[in-house]
């Protein structure tokens, strides 16, 4: 307020300047301005049910604003993708169940376009979590929530497309042979048994003639597929991918980086390997247009990115057949980020059931992420919430979601998420708990400050009398003064001063009470003041008479 007031007392003292004759009228000192400010906020004050309601609407306000920020949900970004993937629809069902049950927790899709983005997108703080295999951003920074799956490799080489072709072709041959022969029984019937030994002999002609044409057609679909068959080599190891067509399936978690791991530990470098991207929509087509020799699909053994390669794989009524990854026990020692997974027989479904044998392959999880800086509190609710709703979450996302809990060892090769580990080793802690030290030495604290406003209380107190002494002071000063004055006109000039201190003892009498002892000390000062101005005046009048009266009566006396 002082401030405010010597601002606006330098910006009235310049325009009483630059205006003369203005100067004495215009010009204002501090304290009465001070003394105004304070008046109309006393008269403020003095209204009683306007500062109750005033306050009662503070308070009010106060109190919402706290229960606002506190019931206020917390939102969660979270980094998944690519479009249209198991991740991306995970994030939505969450938002959607957590909706419904209208908790604090608000989880918020940031879509990429695969996990290298999603990777990025949390290091640059522009995601709170993601979700990332554990083959990418295996970083401490990126502690684990909850492993959302474990996803598995899977090589899929498409079944031949003349197999069933093959098969009609050789058996309409022998149909037609065998329904000649019947008929010829029938014609030759009751005749003699040269006649029989004749249609039997046609018979089996007609049955080599089907066994020759379907030789040619096995020979004919064979110079046609050219890539398989052509070499007469069945493919069905790792090691004959080299100089292969090979399509990853897009929209999974199969990437060309998974496929150069497994590539890499056979030996076979990656561009030696015709390596293709292939949109799920379009894989049926191209493998029955031939333009691959195995696919490449990564994601829940159960789920439905590996369920539709096979069924793309299969043709003619023909199962796929599968390359085991046989050093998959090998490749997990080398990188702790995969693990030796024994697939059983009609895991991935079709029919015929694939595969049709226990199948040997890698697997790596897939989890959900957050950043180690954000709220431990509010992870250690969503930890809760996604186990709690586990069961529901793989209800509508069947072979897509089997939530576990990353191990919580101290040597574990993860690193968990300290809000989701105060779940999991049940370690949350209350209310009490967390603020209770606080509370106990605030208690203790609390005195201290209690005595230091009780100094400063005394300190404005006895601020407040020093003023009060000073003005009495200033009384004194002025008796001393008016006896010395040398000129009326210095006596006009102490009357005002006089004026002015009782202006400032009546407006600091407002808002602080004086003692009676001090009352009666102004009041002689004052007495005494006005006493010594009026016996200055009057000697100081007197003795200008006795100096005009003196020349004249020397002048008469001439």
């Amino acid at each position: 307020m002082k401030l405010w007031l010597a601002q606006r007392f330098g910006l009235v003292g310049k325009t009483a300047s630059a205006v003369p004759g203005h100067a004495s009228s215009n010009a204002m000192s501090v304290e009465p301005l001070e003394h105004i400010v304070r008046n109309r906020v006393r008269r403020f004050l003095r209204h009683t049910w306007l500062v109750t309601i005033l306050g009662t609407i503070i308070l009010g306000a106060g109190v919402a604003a706290a229960i606002y920020f506190t019931a206020a949900p917390t939102v969660m970004r979270i980094a998944a993708g690519p479009a249209d993937s198991a991740n991306t629809k995970f994030v939505q069902v969450l938002t959607e169940k957590f909706a419904d049950d209208r908790d604090k927790i608000k989880p918020q899709l940031v879509a990429t376009g695969g996990p290298k983005q999603s990777a990025q997108m949390i290091a640059a703080g522009d995601a709170d979590l993601a979700i990332l295999p554990s083959t990418i951003g295996n970083s401490p920074d990126w502690p684990v929530v909850v492993i959302l799956r474990q996803n598995v490799m899977a090589l899929i080489v498409p079944a031949p497309a003349t197999t069933i072709t093959a098969k009609k072709e050789a058996s309409t041959p022998a149909k037609k042979a065998t329904s000649a022969s019947e008929k010829k029984e029938k014609a030759a019937k009751g005749g003699n048994s040269a006649k029989v030994g004749k249609s039997g002999k046609t018979a089996k002609a007609a049955k080599s003639d089907a066994a020759d044409a379907a030789d040619a057609d096995d020979d004919k679909s064979s110079e046609d597929t050219g890539g398989t068959a052509a070499t007469g080599d069945k493919l069905n190891k790792v090691q004959q991918l080299a100089g292969r067509r090979v399509g990853i399936v897009t929209g999974n978690v199969a990437t060309t980086d998974l496929l150069n791991v497994v590539l890499h530990h056979y030996g076979v470098p990656l561009d030696e390997v015709q390596v293709s991207q292939i949109d799920p929509k379009n894989l049926a087509e191209a493998v029955k247009a031939n333009q691959v020799d195995a696919i490449f699909v990564a994601g829940s053994a159960t789920g439905q990115a590996i369920t539709d390669a096979v069924a793309a794989a299969s043709q003619s009524g023909g199962a796929p057949s599968f390359i085991a990854i046989d050093q998959a026990d090998g490749i997990a020692k080398r990188n702790p980020a995969f693990d030796s997974v024994d697939i059983d027989a009609g895991t991935f479904g079709g029919n015929p059931p694939s595969p049709d044998d226990s199948l040997k392959s890698l697997s790596f999880a897939e989890y959900l992420v957050a950043r180690k800086s954000f709220n431990h509190d509010s992870i250690a609710t969503l930890a809760r919430l996604i186990y709690s709703s586990r069961v529901a979450l793989a209800d509508q996302m069947p072979g897509e979601i089997k939530i576990e809990a990353p191990p919580t060892d101290k040597d574990a090769s993860v690193t968990v998420h300290p809000g989701a580990l105060a779940y999991l080793t049940d370690a949350q802690k209350s209310f009490f708990d967390k603020y209770g030290d606080d509370i106990f030495y605030g208690l203790l604290i609390f005195p201290l400050f209690g005595s230091v406003i009780v100094a400063l209380a005394s300190y404005f107190r006895h601020s407040g009398r020093t003023r009060r002494l000073r003005l009495l002071q200033r009384l004194l000063d002025l008796v001393r003064k008016a006896h010395a004055a040398p000129s009326l006109e210095t006596l006009d000039q102490m009357q005002v001063d006089v004026d002015n201190l009782v202006v400032a003892v009546i407006h600091q009498g407002e808002h602080q009470e004086y003692a009676q002892t001090e009352q009666m000390s102004f009041s002689l000062a004052l007495d005494q003041v006005r006493f010594a101005i009026a016996a200055r005046r009057a000697a100081l009048l007197d003795h200008a008479g006795t100096d005009t009266k003196t020349p004249r009566a020397i002048a008469a006396a001439i």
